[in-house]
């Protein structure tokens, strides 16, 4: 665990394991603040495993008496957990208004949002029959692992007598949100070491920038925390990712050219549901792309009008 002192505020990472019962993933950074108020900021993913992980972590910390669970984004891997820690402490579970649909309904969020990667895809040159198997598997696993929430929603927050506050940080979710304390931020998974999933990279870039006024910047998995150098070494990589799109796309390319280009280690072919977050980030590159007059689509193609971007578009 890393401990620190920021702003009259003791800040104590938790390393929450991906539950060994789900198989294999990475776990999820949490983070527990403690000064007038106790917040703990996201949680990791639901199980029994984690439910005794947790609350042996906690009591240890005598923090088991949490005031709130404050939210960086809707994604499974970093509410699921609090919705357990609210029926058991009472603690406030609050998330921006934006990606409250998810904890209202994780599953039905996730399938209209599969229905548009489908679609996309399908178009693209994917095989519809391992896109259904994807479908099935994910959404199963999304029913499987969210359990109803208790939350309240906020545009943006304040507490602790203000030394606690949000900041938006869209790209990664329309209501991806940092939580600042002093001079870090926590950031949810706006930035993540190397690389992290976008569905708006104009957004993104945005919240990059405004990442790299803090000296602390505490992601929600992997390394932590990272620096300035990270963050602009994170944008550098988007625009690598840019680049190497424009490169497949000067001749005119599908969607799956440009996601077997950009992902070759990946096995698109035999097992399927990996191919989802792939084809994910190349949409939200195209749509960057298509949006900043660099590429244009007919038919089934996709046509790039330069050769690179030397820098991100603001």
């Amino acid at each position: 665990m890393l401990n620190s002192i920021v702003a009259e505020m003791k800040i104590t990472q938790i390393r929450v394991p991906f539950p060994s019962e789900y198989g294999s993933g990475r776990g999820t950074n949490a983070y527990l603040l403690e000064g007038e108020v106790k917040i703990l900021v996201d949680s990791g993913i639901d199980s029994e495993e984690n439910r005794r992980f947790i609350r042996k972590t906690l009591e240890k910390l005598g923090a088991w008496d949490l005031d709130t669970i404050l939210l960086t984004h809707g994604h499974l891997d970093h509410f699921s957990l609090g919705t357990y820690l609210q029926r058991e402490t009472g603690a406030a579970l609050m998330v921006h208004e934006a990606d409250s649909e998810m904890l209202a309904d994780y599953s039905s969020h996730y399938s209209r949002l599969f229905e548009e990667t489908y679609e996309h895809a399908v178009e693209g040159g994917f095989d519809p029959s391992l896109l259904g198997e994807a479908r099935i598997k994910l959404t199963t696993a999304a029913s499987i692992l969210s359990r109803p929430a208790v939350y309240e929603t906020f545009t943006e927050i304040s507490l602790a007598g203000g030394a606690v506050r949000t900041i938006r940080l869209p790209g990664h979710t329309d209501g991806s949100v940092g939580v600042v304390a002093g001079e870090g931020v926590f950031c949810g998974d706006a930035a993540i070491e190397g690389s992290t999933a976008v569905r708006d990279l104009k957004e993104e870039f945005n919240s990059l920038e405004k990442l790299k006024v803090f000296n602390r910047v505490y992601p929600g998995h992997e390394r932590s925390p990272l620096a300035r150098a990270d963050i602009e070494a994170l944008e550098a990589h988007f625009v690598s990712r840019l680049d190497e799109v424009l490169r497949v796309t000067k001749g005119g390319a599908t969607l799956k050219d440009v996601v077997i280009s950009l992902y070759r280690g990946t096995d698109l072919d035999q097992a399927s549901y990996r191919m989802i977050l792939p084809i994910n980030q190349v949409i939200a590159y195209l749509r960057y792309l298509e949006a900043e007059g660099h590429v244009e689509k007919r038919g089934r193609r996709w046509y790039s009008f330069r050769e690179r971007l030397s820098s991100p578009v603001a």
